[in-house]
């Protein structure tokens, strides 16, 4: 039954009380997640050299139509994989970076290559990355993206010459770190 009288002091602390709990709970919670889903800050996963997974997938810009694209073609050249979609903020300001990278050492052997995911629209993609100095794959099955642990986006992996994963970042890396660890593998 509902009083329309006003609420006891007591009742009002308890109130309060059960909100700073609530609040305080949120905010504890929220700063533990918050660094892991943040797509805004980079968040290196690992330094460990692996054998980078294999994939071979179809071209949508920077290719013949039709023609596919696999890691073990770029043997022998470091390579940088950017896992982007077109929906992603984030995704859209790394990009420019990705391409002027990709542009100031393609001529020393970097291989960039741009995968969009599986739930883009893979039209759209195709027409923005149109103006990129690296083909750009449709990781048409999603497979890839498991393969290479893609948990959020934008995701760069970085792969030495001898084909091992040396570096995974997830989030926007800005143009100096970039370079820098495409330098490391040059």
């Amino acid at each position: 039954m509902l009083s329309s009288g006003p609420m006891s002091t007591s009742g009002d602390k308890a109130t309060f009380v059960a909100g700073a709990v609530v609040i305080g709970a949120a905010c504890l919670l929220g700063g533990t997640l918050l660094p892991h889903i943040n797509p805004l800050r980079a968040n290196p996963e690992s330094n460990v050299r692996k054998p980078a997974p294999e994939f071979n997938l179809p071209v949508i810009s920077q290719g013949d139509p039709g023609s596919r694209l696999a890691l073990s073609d770029l043997k022998g050249s470091p390579v940088l994989i950017d896992f982007w979609a077109t929906w992603c903020s984030a995704c859209g300001m790394q990009s420019p970076i990705v391409d002027r990278v990709a542009r100031r050492y393609q001529d020393r052997g970097l291989k960039v290559v741009g995968v969009t995911v599986l739930n883009d629209d893979h039209r759209a993609a195709a027409k923005m990355a149109s103006a990129w100095a690296f083909p750009v794959v449709v990781d048409d099955t999603g497979l890839t993206q498991q393969t290479y642990g893609v948990t959020s986006l934008p995701t760069l992996v970085l792969v030495d010459k001898e084909g091992n994963v040396v570096k995974t970042t997830r989030g926007l890396v800005d143009e100096a770190s970039l370079d820098k660890m495409v330098r490391e593998v040059m």
